[in-house]
């Protein structure tokens, strides 16, 4: 029992052991850490605790050197985690589409969506999509409309908030009709093989749009339903 108390007294007493067991202590708790910020902080702290270690009470330039390496990657990891998820700083149409589509996406989530479309500008009469030819993008109308027809006939009108070409973008099928551009149109335009390289490396990202589609899909069936009673009226 005397040699117990002699030993936890001289690990409370010792600067040295102290500091060891600390570094080992932040080692351990940020292994349980489920946040990857707070992980990499404690990371950094107990790799710092650990060069003091090894630099005063207990000399070992090799791992000096590791340990420096190690708190070197964390922070440089830490600063691309701030960097990522820094409060986005959207234009008004960015932040309305962000809205709409991926309400709650995080910020780098939905930077990344962002850049892996292109904002165009699209003439009246354009041809956004043609009937029995392959849609290499999805589109989102952010401004203007755009009527739908299928065999010479208007079947439906498109505007600011709808996508064109989500069901043949989820299928890889033909389009099934003419979308045209009834007036000046602003869209966000996403070329299919590079926004399938964002999903792939965001999976996230896949069910937010999923969950959009199928928001717009009934809003559509509500509108064509709704449509023949407005005439009716």
């Amino acid at each position: 029992m005397g040699s117990f108390a002699a030993a936890a007294v001289s690990i409370l007493t010792s600067p040295a052991i102290l500091l060891g067991n600390f570094t080992y202590l932040l080692m351990g708790l940020s292994v349980l850490m489920r946040d990857i910020a707070w992980l990499r902080t404690l990371a950094i702290a107990g790799g710092i605790a650990k060069i003091v270690y090894r630099t005063w009470y207990v000399y070992d330039p090799t791992s000096i050197v590791w340990e420096t390496v190690f708190v070197v990657i964390n922070v440089g990891q830490l600063i691309l985690i701030w960097w990522e998820n820094r409060p986005p700083n959207f234009t008004h149409e960015e932040n309305h589409f962000v809205e709409l589509v991926a309400p709650g996406l995080p910020s780098a989530v939905a930077r990344a969506l962002l850049a892996s479309g292109q904002w165009l500008d699209v003439p009246a009469g354009t041809r956004l999509t043609i009937a029995g030819e392959r849609v290499n993008a999805l589109i989102f109308i952010s401004q203007g409309k755009v009527r739908i027809e299928s065999g010479g006939a208007t079947v439906a009108t498109c505007g600011p908030g709808d996508f064109l070409g989500e069901m043949t973008y989820e299928s890889g099928k033909d389009a099934t009709a003419t979308a045209i551009a009834d007036g000046p149109v602003r869209v966000l335009s996403f070329e299919r093989l590079r926004l399938e390289k964002v999903q792939k490396s965001r999976p996230v990202l896949r069910m937010a749009l999923q969950a959009s589609f199928n928001r717009n899909l009934i809003d559509k069936l509500v509108r064509a339903n709704n449509a023949p009673m407005a005439r009716a009226s």
